[in-house]
């Protein structure tokens, strides 16, 4: 039964919908990025909803303390949560007390809800619980989503097919009144990097050059050449074959007489 066994794995290698053919993640990547605006205000009149779905302004995260200002796809269980979480580690190890600064972690997904949000936050601060005061996770619709990212510098994009963000990874330093006074990109940094960050933050100070590190982009994909088609096509061929073969086989020696 060999060949039957081949021929199933073959056939739903190759009858599986086109994941590898998925729309031109070069073209999705492309458009993911930061645009360092230092020095900008983030509108504090944008309105969202809190993980407990109260309505909020952003304005309400300003006042005497730096904001931690952190964008992600609450429906992401890859690089979302390792991002958040390891912020939530460099707090920690920096040693930074919880009425020393603010986190809003805002959804780039306007289907997130406040239950997703509740949970993400759970999720994140599940080794640091003591946290909590200082986060607060936000949902909302697309017009304020798209007006804070698009102030804060974050490009993204949606993939139809796949159903996945594509989105960089890293953090936006605010100072206490809403403006921009350094980016982190990705989490390739020192807890004590962070706690002189939020140090000039606090003091209303901004970065005077933008950042330069290697950007990394949330979102998974299997790289498509030009070639997936064809090749799909061929798998499709070659099961079938395989499955008429052994469909075949078994018939013969059901037929063939006992020797």
């Amino acid at each position: 039964m060999i060949a039957v066994r081949l021929a199933v794995l073959v056939a739903t290698l190759a009858w599986t919908p086109f994941a590898l053919a998925s729309a031109a993640p070069e073209t999705l990547a492309s458009n993911a990025g930061f645009t360092q605006r230092l020095g900008d205000v983030i509108p504090g009149d944008l309105t969202f909803r809190d993980e407990q779905g109260q309505a909020v302004a952003l304005r309400d995260f300003y006042g005497d303390l730096p904001v931690v200002l952190v964008f992600a796809w609450f429906g992401c269980s890859t690089l979302c949560p390792t991002v958040t979480s390891n912020l939530a580690h460099a707090l920690a190890g920096a040693g930074e007390p919880v009425d020393r600064y603010r986190v809003v972690v805002a959804s780039i997904d306007p289907r997130d809800s406040p239950v997703d949000a509740s949970e993400m936050k759970r999720r994140v601060l599940r080794d640091d619980p003591g946290q909590s005061s200082a986060w607060h996770f936000l949902t909302g619709r697309e017009p304020s989503i798209a007006a804070l990212t698009h102030a804060a510098g974050f490009r993204y994009a949606y993939d139809d097919q796949t159903h996945q963000y594509a989105h960089p990874a890293g953090y936006v330093l605010l100072t206490p009144d809403g403006r921009i006074s350094r980016y982190f990109l990705g989490f390739d940094f020192t807890p004590e990097e962070f706690h002189h960050a939020l140090d000039n933050a606090g003091r209303r100070g901004v970065d005077s050059t933008p950042v330069e590190r290697l950007l990394l982009l949330c979102f998974h994909f299997t790289p498509a050449g030009r070639y997936s088609a064809t090749v799909v096509a061929a798998l499709r061929i070659a099961s079938l074959a395989l499955i008429t073969l052994a469909i075949g086989a078994v018939l013969w020696k059901r037929r063939a007489p006992a020797g």
